[in-house]
């Protein structure tokens, strides 16, 4: 289900702003199978599910509600007893579950939810993701291409279950080598039906080739990332987790645009922009590309004076023949580039446009300063006059508008 009423943000005389949206990906389980066939009786934790809504909502964020099947999902009611906290801390979760009991019973089903339209996927725990997500193809599918695309992926105590329904185009696991962390084996074991489980997460994350790790003090807050991965070790930790991924998106970093004229119809410039094998002779930082898949994702190589050269791994966002052209840049990079296109007397507007939310690691910086770019976003602009001077020395000999 989606709380999004609007994709826009009203401002002054007329200005709209998108607003971030996030999905939130809840178990729709209402048991565990254990070990003896016994049905242990689950669902959501409730602080897990409560704490992060109500801080995204705090935010202004557009939320969207999806579960397997689009099955309203459960909450555990050991979450809301004496296991939940304090109970003032129960009641709150209680009354704000009641006043949103609406919206939690018309969720979307996984399948029909696309993760390329959020900038955030977050996975509320509890014991339900074991029973469900842990095995859920749909839930696999979407983990694996939101963790791709570089879009923040965040996994809360027992969330990280669900990735173990996730799978690489070659059958590996997308989170081998991944710094991550969920509930422990030492915090699962105050559980005494947790005895007769079939698989502790911990476990099983290590298993899996995580690098798992916690926190000094067990049921403490404790929060750790990895690229654009964010894990939270337990129900403690719900509210520290939803803050960090509200500061990490917050306002863009470096957002660079440039403009102009290129006297050729909209298609034909969309042509050559989407053609991303092209590329190289209109940028001159990225030098060339290939694609993996074509259409989907491609490998862009880059390059700055003669010595700095790296690669990045690219996902389309948006492909709009005569409209726009847009996509994701992979870690470390972040960033978000869009071509769009507006018909104009004498040809098409192209605006070119980068927008990175999170400032450039520490060490990417230094290198960028070392070859002599000390002012990465006047670098970019640069860069981006040139490559629109070149698509226009590329098209306008060939068409009159």
């Amino acid at each position: 289900m989606t709380l999004r009423r609007t994709t826009t943000r009203n401002l002054n005389q007329g200005e709209k702003i998108p607003l971030t949206s996030v999905l939130m990906v809840v178990s729709a389980a209402t048991h565990w199978t254990l070990a003896d066939g016994t049905l242990h009786p689950t669902g959501f934790w409730a602080e897990e599910f409560v704490e992060p809504h109500r801080i995204f909502s705090a935010a202004g964020w557009d939320i969207t509600i999806a579960t397997p099947g689009g099955a309203a999902p459960t909450v555990d009611r050991l979450s809301l007893g004496l296991a939940g906290g304090l109970p003032a801390k129960t009641r709150s979760c209680a009354v704000y579950l009641d006043e949103h009991a609406e919206l939690l019973s018309h969720p979307r089903p996984i399948a029909d939810v696309d993760p390329a339209d959020y900038d955030v996927v977050f996975y509320p725990g509890g014991h339900g993701p074991m029973e469900d997500l842990a095995v859920d193809e749909a839930s696999g599918r979407l983990l694996a291409s939101t963790l791709r695309s570089g879009t923040l992926l965040a996994l809360l105590c027992h969330a990280p279950a669900a990735a173990f329904a996730a799978r690489n185009p070659d059958g590996s696991w997308p989170l081998a080598g991944y710094r991550m962390t969920g509930l422990s084996n030492r915090e699962e074991s105050v559980n005494r039906f947790s005895r007769k489980a079939k698989w502790l997460l911990q476990d099983r994350l290590v298993q899996h080739g995580a690098r798992y790790v916690k926190g000094p003090v067990p049921f403490a807050p404790f929060v750790t990332s990895d690229r654009n991965l964010y894990t939270g070790q337990n129900p403690a930790s719900s509210a520290a987790l939803a803050r960090r991924l509200v500061s990490e998106i917050g306002d863009p970093a470096l957002h660079v645009t440039a403009s102009r004229v290129v006297a050729a119809p909209p298609e034909a410039v969309y042509a050559v922009l989407s053609d991303v094998t092209t590329i190289g002779e209109r940028s001159p930082e990225t030098h060339g590309a290939t694609w993996l898949r074509r259409g989907k994702r491609f490998l862009g190589h880059n390059k700055i004076g003669p010595l700095y050269r790296w690669s990045t791994l690219c996902t389309v966002t948006e492909a709009n023949p005569g409209k726009k052209f847009a996509f994701h840049v992979a870690w470390p990079s972040l960033s978000t580039w869009s071509y769009e296109l507006t018909p104009v007397e004498g040809g098409t507007l192209v605006t070119e446009t980068m927008t990175k939310q999170r400032p450039q690691y520490a060490p990417v910086r230094w290198i960028q300063s070392a070859v002599g770019v000390p002012d990465r976003g006047a670098h970019l602009r640069a860069g981006m006059r040139t490559t629109l001077d070149a698509l226009a020395g590329t098209l306008e000999p060939a068409h009159k508008v």
